[in-house]
């Protein structure tokens, strides 16, 4: 698998190298939807609700945001109902990736803080975390025939280790294979 060919959605704003995205949109959307010949799609994103404030290469989702990017006319890239099963990439044998643990996100509207009986929910469900923006970031990429590695991983503020760090591994990871 060559990972410097594929395409960096970063909702972390660790890579600085135009691939940045504050948050899930229509530019996101659009990026995914444009013709390539590598369909491989990394995302980094923050999530909250870990259990042990660890970044987690992502395995499975569940969409509970209440809201899908792929509603409104079908756009021609993909059928309207793309199967997602197997769509995340988790057998990387890149140093920076396997000393992380593994897991399944929630994802929920952006801004929807879960209080402490919706984490007990959520975890109840499967999910260990949750997150905004790779749900749906996901979807579009299942749409377009895209396959996705996902890292989620605490931001500075409930981080107890410097969460930049993972960030930057991943990224140089990436870049140097």
């Amino acid at each position: 698998m060559n990972l410097a060919k594929a395409k960096i959605f970063d909702f972390t704003g660790a890579s600085g190298n135009g691939s940045n995205y504050k948050e899930f949109d229509a530019k996101v959307a659009e990026a995914l939807r444009q013709p390539s010949d590598y369909k491989l799609a990394i995302v980094l994103d923050y999530g909250w609700g870990f259990k042990n404030s660890a970044p987690h290469l992502v395995l499975d989702h569940l969409n509970l945001s209440g809201s899908n990017p792929l509603r409104g006319p079908n756009n021609p890239i993909g059928e309207r109902f793309p199967v997602v099963n197997g769509i995340y990439v988790t057998d990387c044998d890149l140093k920076a990736f396997q000393g992380l643990k593994t897991g399944v996100v929630a994802g929920l509207r952006q801004g929807q803080k879960a209080s402490a009986s919706e984490l007990e929910f959520l975890y109840s469900m499967g999910a260990g975390f949750y997150s905004y923006n790779l749900v749906p970031t996901m979807l579009v990429a299942a749409h377009a025939g895209w396959r996705v590695l996902a890292v989620v991983g605490p931001d500075d503020a409930q981080s107890t280790t410097g969460s930049a760090d993972w960030r930057k591994q991943v990224l140089q990871s990436v870049s140097s294979n």
